[in-house]
């Protein structure tokens, strides 16, 4: 397949790190340190495009563990993880790890669809595109200082083995820890169970398969996904407190529920398989 590098409008202002890769979506890994931020009041900073403000955006430093060393059990056991996972190679698993790569909140909602119960697009969910846009922007921002901090390299620097994307210079020189994908997958998820709350289960399924997708791909740690996720929660909090935020939730709840008495309904028999696939990796 042929290799593309996509850059999103919306998070060319807060991210850095666009990956080239084989599956033709562009990878986000890190946003740009100090980049996005512009001053709306004398002495308030507020960065463009995402809803928390410098003085809301939480510090993935201050909650999650310090990222494993060489040499530490953390560290062996996130390596075991990637070379036990690189048997998933070529499978059904590994072809979502791929369409997983994908962070655009066009790609994000259909992945939700059979998680929610009703086919969604960015015709029919303008909103939800939108939040999703901005809180990506959000989750990647918050873990930025920690990826700076730690500068883990990814698992297949260290370890032989294939990845689910194109290995590129630009993805080897990004870091590992926490997880941009993890955050950004964690935190849509969040924002489409508050948005369906009777299918919280199944869409927090699908948010953590998201995550977990970046193991099977073979681009994260175990740690860093899992630390991904903590950076998320924090980021989901914070939103809380943005009524601009809430405004928009409320319009992309009506978007949500008109997709779902519309009863226009993904197919069937790939939300079987799904369901499957998203079940939690046997990992020791």
């Amino acid at each position: 397949m042929k290799a593309e590098a996509a850059i999103y409008a919306g998070l060319a202002i807060g991210l850095t790190t666009l990956v080239a890769c084989s599956t033709g979506p562009a990878v986000v890994e890190a946003p740009m340190a100090g980049v996005g931020m512009q001053q709306s009041q004398p002495g308030q900073m507020v960065r463009k495009g995402g809803f928390l403000t410098a003085a809301t955006l939480p510090d993935a430093v201050a909650t999650i563990p310090p990222a494993p060393q060489e040499g530490e059990a953390r560290n062996d056991l996130d390596w075991k993880v990637f070379r036990d996972l690189r048997a998933l190679e070529g499978s059904d698993r590994w072809k979502l790890a791929q369409s997983d790569n994908s962070y655009l909140p066009k790609d994000l909602v259909k992945d939700f669809s059979c998680a929610v119960g009703a086919e969604l697009s960015a015709e029919d969910a303008p909103t939800l595109i939108a939040i999703l846009d901005r809180t990506t922007i959000d989750a990647g921002a918050a873990a930025e200082k920690a990826k700076q901090l730690y500068q883990r390299t990814r698992p297949y620097l260290h370890n032989p083995g294939s990845i689910c994307i194109e290995k590129s210079e630009a993805l080897g020189k990004s870091f590992d820890y926490p997880s941009g994908h993890a955050s950004l997958g964690w935190t849509a998820g969040l924002v489409m169970a508050q948005l369906a709350p009777d299918r919280a289960s199944e869409v927090l399924a699908r948010g953590r398969a998201y995550g977990e997708s970046r193991l099977v791909c073979g681009v994260h740690n175990m740690s860093a996904v899992e630390a991904g996720r903590t950076n998320a929660a924090g980021v989901f909090a914070a939103l809380q407190s943005s009524s601009e935020f809430h405004a928009m939730m409320t319009k992309a709840r009506a978007e949500v529920d008109a997709a779902r008495r519309s009863g226009a309904r993904p197919d069937v028999t790939w939300c079987a398989k799904e369901a499957e696939l998203v079940k939690p990796l046997q990992v020791h």
